[in-house]
């Protein structure tokens, strides 16, 4: 008997030309290798270690489930990364370091409340080399274990601080949390993104990032460090920053006009008592000052010295400079603002103003606590400049109150 013969069904696709095709065996997908984006190094071990740890921390955290509400044990949490080298990668990083992240989880969702996006936070210090408040000569006066040093790109402030604030610090975190919680991000107080502890070649340094007061991409003319008191308070060589005697002396005043002083006050009353009922004294309201009419002026000097430039590169007339540079720059205010960072902390003067400015201003040094050595210090003050001289070591409902005072002054 003849075998009849299989018919074999032949599966076809349709092409865009109408045209029947055979299908064809689909291919196994094979994953493209996507090249690591390198994490820039920094001739200095901490910093080093510091943009490898938050590198680390932010891509660790990618993988994490974030609870909806936080519970006590993240607020004692930590992860702790300890690296041993031999002979490998010295180039770029010490032989031996460990980096440990406190509350990551509580940190993260700090971020995400103060408007922070991940990728920006882990950019700014983990990609461009952060760098110090002092440079050179005057970094090495300084005492190693407290500076501060800032984000490439001016946005972050990174305070290297002494363990007893640390200490003080995980204490309060809950309640600063459901604070800024119960505020919607809208306070002057320090905004807190991340608190690390860095062991470098037995060293042990304690950090904490910040969003910085003065991240603006406009310059500060003038700075102010303000705590109510008049006593040493006062700029000098050593430390020019300017206090609140020269505040008063030159009759400054941070001109918002009303709607923004009631606004801008009454978040200073509330974090004030905030801080009070913490038994915290001895803070300042950092205040910068950018003249509108000056930065413009200025603007128009630097585009005069790279018009010059260009024209000499070019073989140009250097004097024939009309066609690149404008005979009148506007103070325009939607401008201004256009290139002004949003941080929480920057306010614009008030709009009836001819002589306009920009303010910059934020709670700091919130980490002092009412102690043994602040009395110690109250009364050894007070038996130098007497009872009735506003030094700025005293209890903290004094503190708050004088403070309050004095800005209801400086505000108009």
């Amino acid at each position: 008997m003849l075998k009849k013969k299989k018919k074999i069904k032949k599966k076809y696709n349709f092409v865009r030309n109408g045209d029947e095709m055979p299908e064809v065996k689909k291919q196994k997908k094979r994953k493209a290798f996507k090249m690591k984006k390198k994490v820039f190094r920094s001739s200095d071990p901490l910093l080093s270690v510091f943009m490898w740890g938050v590198h680390q921390s932010v891509e660790q955290l990618t993988h994490c489930t974030i609870p909806p509400l936080l519970l006590d044990t993240d607020f004692k949490a930590f992860s702790k990364i300890s690296i041993e080298n031999y002979n490998f990668n010295s180039d770029n990083m010490t032989g031996k370091f460990k980096f440990k992240e406190y509350c990551p989880l509580v940190f993260k969702n700090l971020r995400d409340r103060f408007g922070v996006k991940e990728a920006l936070f882990n950019q700014a210090l983990s990609s461009c080399e952060p760098y110090y408040e002092c440079q050179g000569d005057a970094l090495k006066e300084k005492e190693r274990g407290h500076k501060y040093f800032y984000s490439k790109d001016n946005k972050f402030v990174v305070k290297i601080f002494h363990s007893e604030e640390v200490e003080f610090m995980h204490s309060i975190l809950n309640v600063y949390y459901n604070y800024a919680v119960e505020k919607g991000g809208q306070t002057l107080l320090p905004q807190y993104l991340a608190m690390y502890k860095i062991t470098v070649s037995g060293m042990e340094y304690h950090m904490i990032v910040m969003k910085n007061v003065f991240a603006v991409n406009i310059r500060i003319h003038k700075k102010y460090d303000l705590k109510g008191s008049k006593v040493d308070r006062a700029a000098t060589d050593k430390d020019p920053t300017l206090k609140d005697c020269d505040f008063l002396n030159e009759e400054m005043k941070i001109r918002v006009g009303e709607e923004k002083r009631k606004q801008i006050l009454g978040m200073l009353e509330s974090d004030v008592q905030f801080l009070a009922q913490l038994k915290i004294m001895d803070y300042s309201l950092l205040l910068g000052v950018h003249n509108v009419a000056r930065g413009l002026e200025e603007e128009r000097e630097l585009e005069d010295e790279h018009s010059s430039s260009d024209d000499l590169l070019d073989g140009e007339d250097s004097n024939n400079k009309d066609s690149d540079v404008p005979m009148e720059i506007e103070e325009d205010d939607d401008e201004i603002e256009d290139q002004i960072y949003e941080n929480g902390y920057t306010y614009f003067s008030d709009e009836t103003l001819t002589d306009k400015e920009v303010y910059c201003f934020g709670l700091i040094d919130v980490l002092t606590k009412y102690n043994a050595t602040k009395r110690a210090a109250h009364t050894a003050k007070t038996m130098k400049h007497g009872s009735g001289a506003e030094i700025s070591t005293v209890r903290p409902e004094s503190y708050a109150k004088r403070f309050l005072e004095f800005m209801s002054n400086a505000f108009v």
